[in-house]
């Protein structure tokens, strides 16, 4: 069905005056009556009936009437989602985060966008890594911030490093390990560890890397959340190999403990992620480029606190 017929049969319909809608949409009479006889003739429905000068609308009148001004409708929006695309000044970001970036990093980072760009709405997601590249390849989502570089696995993923994750070894005051100067990659296989569910990024790094060295993990505990694991091994419950960035309050006020592990440095790439072949919105391109100088600002300052 011809969107533009339907359009002057909505014009018809409200006025209910087809010379009325005809001087408004800038055509003659004869071109109305022509357009909504062929109307008629598509549908096999009279759509109006004439009363003198004015007209009234059928039954099916009144439903295609209906329809047609939620297709109306429908279509405003659509122009209008169309508009959000071509300016930064509106529009919607829908972004993916791990809990390392989403928790400690990105808040700032927030802030100072909603400040520059007061209309865009963000839709922020925590989830884990792998959440996150899936949210991507299904197009849920417009950007993601992860551990490590997916592409390896997702060749359909665009990947841009924005700075490396220090992981280190954390003990509560009073484990047996407090007390240590460092430990063996070996000592951490056997039952000591808290960690995160499959699908973490920390989680992938810790068993890729420790693999390496011989070494498979026998976790103590699978915990899903970072604070989680923080509250507890600082009482006590074994020990956890977690992102400094997470840490830096409670290694301060010696509620935590770092322990050097021999020989194994941590240091996974923290990416951006998108579909690489996703047209980003005007916005969410505004997002993208603020987020690699404004992380590169907000790491600066939390390592030297």
């Amino acid at each position: 069905m011809n969107l533009q017929n339907l359009r002057v049969f909505q014009k018809v319909a409200e006025l209910e005056h087809i010379t009325r809608a005809a001087d408004e949409l800038g055509l003659s009479q004869p071109a109305v009556t022509k357009i909504i006889q062929s109307l008629e003739q598509e549908i096999g429905l009279e759509l109006i009936e004439r009363r003198g000068r004015r007209i009234v609308l059928t039954h099916a009148g009144h439903i295609l009437h209906t329809y047609s001004r939620k297709l109306a409708a429908l279509e405003r929006e659509m122009e209008e989602a169309m508009e959000a695309l071509s300016t930064v000044e509106s529009g919607e970001v829908r972004l993916g985060a791990n809990a390392t970036t989403g928790v400690y990093l990105l808040p700032p980072i927030v802030a100072h966008f909603r400040h520059d760009y007061p209309r865009v709405n963000l839709h922020i997601s925590i989830l884990n890594t792998q959440e996150v590249i899936d949210e991507i390849l299904n197009w849920q989502i417009d950007l993601g911030l992860v551990e490590g570089d997916p592409s390896r696995q997702f060749p359909e993923l665009k990947v841009t490093p924005f700075t490396q994750d220090h992981l280190i070894l954390v003990v509560g005051p009073n484990h047996h390990w407090s007390q240590h100067t460092s430990v063996l990659p070996e000592q951490l296989s056997r039952g000591e560890l808290v960690l995160r569910e499959q699908g973490s990024g920390v989680r992938d790094v810790i068993e890729h890397e420790l693999a390496h060295l011989g070494v498979h993990i026998h976790p103590l505990l699978i915990l899903t959340n970072n604070e989680a694991i923080k509250q507890m091994v600082m009482n006590g419950v074994g020990a956890a190999i977690v992102s400094a960035f997470t840490v830096r309050r409670e290694l301060a006020t010696g509620s935590l403990l770092q322990i050097p592990i021999e020989g194994l440095e941590l240091h996974p790439q923290l990416s951006i992620i998108q579909r690489a072949d996703k047209q980003l919105s005007r916005s969410a391109q505004a997002f993208y480029k603020y987020l690699q100088p404004q992380f590169t600002q907000t790491i600066e300052v939390t390592q030297k606190a």
